[in-house]
């Protein structure tokens, strides 16, 4: 299965951008799932940082982690043009498309390639996520807390999660603080 842009959400469009961005400046042959992982994690406001902060996960020491990783990658003598991805980044892909299915989503959202990179048997990735605790199951409650009962019918999908507690104060909670 051939992917087209239109079948990725804004957010998740501008981690694929942003991934390729690292590939090239990491200079690294081949595009990978922990380029994907880095650059869905450098979104401060994205779904997958919303995520680990509602697993009390600290994302900068997953993003070291990462980060690490893909230093022990081989680099290039220059950068190339040309993207390659890896037989596990085509797998993360399809199975992104798969839990967008499964969750009756139109489009592949953050969520889903979080989600799929978790799922990756024997990634650096997932064993990086779990490691520190964000394994599938974990997320997936996670995400029911963030998404409640939106689903990713539009490519601008992820703006509306949590739009109450984004954009409104919680007089309760403030009195009970």
């Amino acid at each position: 299965m051939a992917f087209k842009q239109d079948d990725f959400t804004e957010q998740a469009q501008q981690a694929i951008g942003r991934s390729h961005d690292l590939l090239r400046t990491m200079r690294h042959a081949e595009w990978d799932v922990e380029h994907v992982v880095l650059a869905l994690l450098d979104n401060p406001d994205g779904v997958p940082i919303q995520v680990l902060q509602r697993l009390e996960i600290d994302a900068e020491r997953v993003k070291d982690d990462v980060v690490r990783a893909l230093h022990a990658t081989p680099k290039l003598a220059y950068a190339s043009s040309q993207i390659s991805p890896t037989p596990r980044m085509v797998a993360v892909l399809h199975a992104a498309k798969e839990e967008a299915d499964r969750l009756h989503d139109d489009y592949i959202g953050v969520e889903h390639l979080l989600i799929a990179a978790a799922s990756e048997e024997g990634g650096e990735s997932a064993a990086i996520l779990a490691r520190h605790g964000a394994d599938k199951e974990r997320i997936y409650r996670a995400l029911q807390e963030i998404r409640g009962g939106h689903r990713v019918t539009s490519p601008q999908a992820e703006s509306r999660y949590q739009t109450l507690e984004r954009f409104t104060i919680d007089l309760t909670r403030l009195a009970a603080e």
